[in-house]
């Protein structure tokens, strides 16, 4: 039910299961003013019938693509009915999707996990490079393999925000951390590398609406900020303003993590204690 405030409509309550969240993107996402109020009951009463997924039809989903299409119904209802397209087209919803993608696991050079959570209980994908070689790996014929590992790893991600903002009633989005430690550049810039890199972002940012409040990458190479002009070119404004990116001063990025997470949540290759499911202590313990 959405509840009435003076001038605004709130989306839903939130409950203290978890911390109370009180920052202004939180706040920004659960509130309307009456003119959007009413854009967004006309958006959703236009394609509730049609969405395949039941969390698809709550309005605090719904009104990710609205707001993000700046409440131009028009333009929401075709961004998101091609996300649906692309998701049948990838078969993203399959029962043999998560076969698939294990049927050869990239692991030696990156890997994703969803365990840790930021000081207000919100989730966060860890991202971790680790010996990536994109070239060897296109080179090999994976190509479409590396693709399908970040789909699954943005879907997967993104979902369990939204499985937060279903259980919870108070997370809107979470963050994404990556550790470059050990990417070289070199390795990771050929052309069909450079197309792959532009391909994800857009996948990300066309099919994952206000999914992530920041992204804060660690460990980047002084090389890496080419990489990074052109990722920011393909994200939008809001997301452009919560890129933060770290180089190897390892005193200032964690300073700068513990302003976001404990250190019990982060690993030790970033300065924190936390083990992974799945995660070697060979793999993480580097300082």
């Amino acid at each position: 039910m959405l509840e009435k405030t003076p001038k605004k409509f709130v989306i839903f309550c939130f409950v203290t299961i978890l911390p109370t969240i009180t920052g202004s993107t939180f706040e920004k996402d659960v509130t309307l003013t009456l003119d959007q109020k009413v854009l967004l009951d006309k958006f959703r009463a236009q394609v509730v019938d049609k969405m395949p997924q039941d969390y698809m039809k709550s309005e605090i989903y719904l009104v990710k693509w609205l707001r993000t299409s700046n409440f131009h119904i028009g333009a929401a209802e075709e961004r998101l009915f091609q996300h649906l397209e692309w998701r049948k087209d990838r078969g993203i919803d399959d029962e043999k999707y998560e076969l698939d993608r294990k049927s050869e696991p990239l692991d030696d050079d990156i890997r994703f996990y969803l365990d840790g959570r930021d000081k207000l209980g919100r989730p966060f994908m860890l991202l971790e490079t680790r010996n990536h070689d994109a070239r060897r790996l296109i080179i090999q014929g994976k190509y479409d393999k590396l693709v399908r590992f970040y789909e699954h790893a943005f879907e997967s991600g993104c979902k369990l925000v939204l499985d937060f903002t279903e259980k919870y009633k108070n997370v809107t989005r979470g963050h994404l951390l990556v550790n470059l430690d050990g990417l070289i550049i070199q390795q990771n810039s050929c052309v069909a590398c450079v197309t792959m890199f532009v391909q994800n972002i857009i996948n990300f940012v066309q099919n994952y609406p206000e999914c992530i409040d920041k992204i804060i990458v660690a460990n980047a190479p002084l090389s890496f900020n080419v990489f990074a002009n052109i990722g920011k070119a393909a994200f939008s404004e809001e997301i452009r303003r919560n890129v933060q990116v770290y180089g190897k001063n390892t005193q200032l990025l964690r300073k700068s993590l513990s302003t976001d997470f404990e250190r019990d949540q982060i690993p030790p290759s970033l300065g924190g204690s936390k083990i992974y499911a799945g995660m070697e202590d060979e793999n993480v313990d580097r300082k």
